[in-house]
């Protein structure tokens, strides 16, 4: 029996997925671990503590070898794996992410089938590709070339270019509704798009044409679907969708829509603990695309790279990046051939992105200025943007000890929150406060826990 009625929103940890499908409460999990120590001779008596299981979930605390052990035997994993996979990778979180979809046309509607059959269902918050899996995906889409898309002629319906051009035409109002609501209202949105675009590819007839139009679509909604999963921490759906968008791109011989999905992929993996796969992602975009993308593209993805690289820890291989993003965006001119998904990235997003990397490289001073000025020229209409830049500027304020200026930007930031539905901002906001701790009883961080327990009521 679960220890749940139903299924949680999402999983944080895949030790938390592996609890629920157990049927384990945080003590329940432990006092199973200590039974089968002790029928284990090498291993034998283990303290069944249930504070050991919240930390292993929510502080990041790797169990000792003998507690893995046990734990696999519990769960049928060989020790081998336990001893090839770093905690918490082995842990059997459910089926994996297929990636090994051929790169043609049928091939991605079998990527495209695959996650409309299960995206939805994926409540993984937590990395499940990472390591080799995403650099051998990435440089597939880099060295196979697209083959040629032919005609259909068999179907149940006609698709003709108007059809495809009133999808286009959605696209754009999904991509800013996104901008102002977050990405947990507008999941259900985009997905149902992707299945009517991905039903008129299996079902209908179309000229090679308007079937390149309809992979560019499902590729430019595949990339939103796996954006908004990855606003709302469901990042195991997010995978799955950037995959599908990834082969769709490459069947539409559109290297820079499939840059951007590389792009995404990146930030994911950089943000949620993996910045070496960021790095390898964001370098792959840069060089796929490199001959074609744009101006304003080449900085977006610069600026993906230099991110990656502040989460590394690497400052120079950081600054080289936001150089080579500032300089593509000083070519960059509003009229250029810009693909119309790159509208957002201009001087105050570069900005931001800048502020986020030296946030995260520990340089506050440089990282107040940068954020600063992002906020002052940024299109107030973003408000999920707005709300994580408000927050990394009170990061980058409380580092410099000017705690009542940083809850006076994180109380505005609550309010922005107000106005989406962003469980990445929300959570951005609590780790924050997390960290004024030390001076919970100031007034103003009282003010801020005010509005964070009028936000949750």
């Amino acid at each position: 029996m679960h220890n749940a009625d139903k299924q949680p929103s999402s999983f944080s940890h895949p030790l938390a997925m592996v609890r629920y499908l157990a049927g384990w409460s945080y003590q329940g999990l432990v006092d199973a671990i200590a039974r089968q120590a002790t029928r284990m001779p090498h291993i034998g008596n283990m303290a069944a503590r249930r504070e050991k299981a919240w930390r292993w979930e929510h502080w990041g605390v790797v169990p000792d070898h003998d507690t893995q052990l046990a734990l696999a035997a519990l769960l049928a994993v060989p020790d081998e794996q336990v001893v090839r996979c770093p905690w918490p990778r082995w842990l059997p979180t459910g089926d994996s992410i297929p990636t090994d979809f051929p790169w043609t046309g049928a091939g991605s509607l079998a990527a495209l089938a695959d996650v409309l059959e299960r995206a939805m269902l994926d409540r993984r918050g937590f990395i499940v590709m990472s390591g080799g899996v995403l650099t051998a995906l990435a440089d597939q889409w880099l060295s196979v070339e697209p083959e040629k898309i032919t005609a259909v002629t068999t179907g149940r319906s006609r698709v003709d270019g108007e059809v495809v051009g009133w999808i286009e035409d959605r696209i754009p109002l999904l991509r800013r509704m996104d901008d102002q609501l977050g990405g947990e209202q507008l999941r259900h949105v985009v997905d149902a798009e992707l299945r009517l675009v991905g039903g008129l590819l299996a079902e209908s007839s179309y000229s090679s044409a308007v079937g390149a139009r309809l992979y560019a679509v499902s590729a430019e909604l595949g990339q939103l679907a796996g954006w908004v999963s990855f606003d709302a921490g469901l990042h195991g759906a997010a995978q799955r969708y950037y995959v599908a968008a990834l082969h769709a791109a490459h069947a539409a011989a559109d290297r820079q829509l499939g840059s951007n999905v590389l792009a995404g992929m990146s930030l994911q993996s950089a943000t949620v603990g993996e910045p070496r796969d960021g790095v390898i992602l964001a370098q792959r975009a840069c060089h796929g695309a490199a001959r074609v993308a744009t101006p304003r593209v080449r900085a977006m993805l610069a600026s993906r790279e230099a991110r990656a690289h502040a989460l590394a820890g690497d400052r120079s291989a950081c600054a080289v990046a936001l150089g080579r993003a500032e300089e593509a965006l000083g070519q960059a001119h509003r009229g250029q051939d810009d693909p119309a998904w790159i509208y957002y990235f201009d001087e105050a997003e570069l900005a931001a992105q800048a502020g986020a990397c030296w946030l995260d490289l520990n340089k506050s001073r440089e990282a107040e200025e940068r954020l600063g000025e992002a906020l002052r020229i940024q299109d107030p209409s973003y408000i999920r943007d707005r709300t994580l830049y408000h927050i990394r500027l009170a990061s980058a304020r409380l580092a410099l000890n000017d705690v009542d200026y940083a809850c006076t930007l994180a109380i505005d930031a609550v309010g922005l929150a107000r106005r989406g539905n962003s469980p990445r901002s929300l959570a951005a906001i609590k780790e924050f406060r997390r960290g004024l701790d030390p001076w919970r009883r100031e007034p103003r961080v009282r003010e801020l826990d005010e509005a964070l327990a009028d936000f949750a009521a």
